[in-house]
């Protein structure tokens, strides 16, 4: 028979209950005191032995009922109660075996479950993983394949524009000799030609640099009506051939000098404006440059391009600029093309922060029209021609005589330069290579050099580093270095910059641009300017906002320097002098300021040499434009 706690408790109570009624019965009946006595003593110690046996049996069940509890809860869920003689702990001991068991399938069931899905990460991570490094394999073998593209479309570009340019330069000599009508006529066509396969050779190089994301807008201080001037006066020719009036309209209301990329808006117009000569046969070509908005610090420019031409149907607008896509309209079919004209403009437009459309009938003409973006001038004066601008064809060189050396492996080149050169009267020196060309400037002073950049053994970087360490070496002042280039991306020209080359000229190389450069240059360590934005916006890869901010953190340093300099020099510690022109020579290199930087540089040069007589007059010269470019900046800000 099966005992419950309730019936245990029942059985306790009634011990003293019975013992109680023991001694009033023995009370009532006379039983002697002793016997009444010895019998409550007996119940007692049986009470005693009941509830020790029954209290021990219930404590040790309900221990291990709640040691099972503990583990159950501290993840033992393979736990069991042992079944207990008590009918009430056997239910709740069988409640909780059911609910540890319950607990147990779920835990396993559920443990089943993140195994699986482990598993599957697990694969799924791998597989991610292997992704990753095919992704990373192909990262790196698209960076290459560009890394070669860049470096085969440089190679290709110096290698056809070297020829092209003996070609173009040579039939320009020729056209200036005595030649008969059908002579002329010949060098016309091949000249056309030449400039043609230029143009198509300039097309395929923007297009590739553009896909590789390489080119980039160089701002510098710029005349909008001088740029779209300069423009129509190339393509007037072929519009007079054509008996085409070619119209500029430059409204009222567009700003003089803003801050653009004239080449590449040259670049946009030209396009524009040939193609409306291109496919117009009588009337005109109108082109109006209008404000569209103007801000504190940006201006939206609007340039309308409209033609009496043949115009467009809807489905030449379609293709219009996607790459290699030809109009389908009979006659602008016939008369070809690359079809990548359009599509330079589109990409030239939008990194210059604008649109491009056009507005189109068949036999009704067409608008062609695109925005740009351009900055404000700052308040400076963009700086005027070094020389002259009559010092090339009024000056007799034979009384000022102006020394160039010339360096190009090419014969054809070097030669080319060398005779335009000596039309204009200049004195020239010519080197077929970098060894040559550190030999002739270790023996002479020019005033100029011209330096190719892609020759073997030494290139012209290269060979210009090691013309101005012998420059420093022997105290000379810095020859202005023009890079002889083909297309030299922005990146490249600013290495150029840092590495010690002054300008950079693109071939094909003409009479125009040796002129431009002669002018620009020429005398330009005893005329530099104290400030000079458009060097500045050059040497901080374009960005106007940096080249503000490379300015205005070498106007705050420049007291302090200054006071830095001149203590060093009163206290003659050399190589704390030494220190602080150097690294006030080097902050110098970032920013448009020629004339300190000069006389930083002959400084420097003078500090090594430790002499006095050597420095005090380059440190007073120092001084003199560092405290004239601190008054110029006040003026701006």
């Amino acid at each position: 028979m099966q005992f419950g706690i309730k019936h245990r408790v029942l059985l306790l109570a009634m011990v003293p209950t019975i013992t109680v009624s023991v001694l009033l019965v023995a009370y009532f009946v006379n039983i002697r005191l002793y016997d009444a006595v010895f019998v409550c003593l007996c119940g007692l110690i049986v009470s005693v032995l009941l509830a020790y046996k029954m209290g021990r049996g219930l404590t040790h069940s309900i221990l291990e009922i709640g040691e099972a509890v503990t583990q159950i809860r501290e993840g033992a869920l393979n736990t069991r109660i042992p079944v207990s003689s008590c009918p009430e702990l056997k239910m709740l001991g069988s409640g909780i075996n059911s609910m540890a068991e319950a607990l147990e399938n779920a835990h396993k069931e559920l443990q089943h479950k993140i195994d699986q899905a482990t598993f599957s990460l697990r694969r799924t991570l791998e597989t991610i993983e292997v992704q990753n490094i095919e992704l990373e394999i192909s990262r790196k073998t698209a960076e290459n394949a560009n890394k070669i593209k860049s470096e085969f479309l440089a190679d290709m570009s110096h290698e056809i524009r070297t020829p092209l340019n003996g070609v173009l330069g040579f039939i320009n000599l020729l056209q200036k000799t005595e030649l008969n009508q059908t002579q002329q006529d010949y060098m016309c066509t091949i000249q056309k030609s030449a400039n043609n396969l230029l143009s198509i050779l300039n097309d395929i190089l923007d297009f590739s640099k553009m896909e590789a994301g390489k080119l980039r807008i160089e701002y510098s201080v710029m005349d909008i009506r001088e740029c779209i001037d300069e423009t129509l006066n190339l393509l007037f020719p072929h519009a007079q051939e054509k008996n085409i009036a070619l119209i500029p309209l430059v409204y009222a209301d567009v700003p003089k000098h803003v801050l653009g990329d004239a080449l590449r808006i040259k670049q946009v117009v030209t396009n524009l404006v040939s193609n409306a000569i291109k496919f117009t046969e009588h009337g005109s070509v109108i082109v109006r440059v209008m404000l569209e908005n103007e801000s504190f610090s940006q201006t939206t420019i609007r340039i309308h391009v409209t033609d009496t031409g043949i115009g467009l149907s809807p489905e030449d607008k379609k293709v219009l600029f996607h790459a290699f896509n030809q109009t389908k309209t009979g006659a602008a079919h016939k008369l070809g093309g690359t079809g990548l004209g359009l599509v330079i403009c589109k990409k030239l437009v939008e990194q210059m922060g604008g649109t491009i459309g056009v507005e189109s009938e068949l036999q009704k003409g067409s608008t062609f029209w695109f925005t740009f973006r351009v900055e404000a001038a700052l308040k400076v004066q963009p700086p005027l021609a070094l020389v002259s601008p009559s010092f090339v064809s009024h000056l007799d060189f034979s009384k000022l005589p102006i020394t160039v050396l010339a360096v190009d492996d090419n014969a054809d080149n070097l030669k080319l330069i060398r005779i335009l050169l000596e039309e204009m009267g200049i004195r020239v020196t010519t080197a077929d290579s970098g060894k040559d060309a550190i030999a002739a400037v270790h023996h002479q002073n020019f005033h100029l050099i011209l330096m190719d950049i892609r020759m073997p053994n030494m290139n012209g970087v290269e060979t210009t580093q090691a013309i101005r360490n012998l420059e420093t070496k022997y105290q000379r002042e810095p020859t202005p270095i023009i890079a002889l280039t083909a297309h030299a991306l922005a990146s490249e020209k600013k290495s150029f910059f840092e590495n010690g080359i002054n300008d950079c000229l693109s071939k094909p190389i003409g009479e125009t641009e040796l002129k431009n450069i002669l002018q620009k240059w020429i005398h330009t360590q005893a005329n530099a300017h104290t400030i000079d934005w458009e060097l500045g916006i050059k040497l901080a890869g374009g960005r106007m906002e940096l080249a503000k901010e490379f300015f205005e953190k070498l106007i705050a340093i420049l007291p302090a320097e200054k006071q830095k300099i001149n203590n060093d020099y009163e206290k003659r510690h050399w190589k704390a002098l030494r220190d602080h022109v150097h690294k006030l020579h080097g902050a110098c290199c970032y920013c448009g300021v020629p004339k300190l930087r000069h006389c930083v540089q002959k400084l420097e040069t003078a500090v090594a040499s430790r002499v006095l007589d050597i420095i005090k007059p380059r440190l007073d010269a120092f001084n003199l434009a560092l405290d004239t470019l601190l008054t110029e900046a006040k003026n701006i800000y």
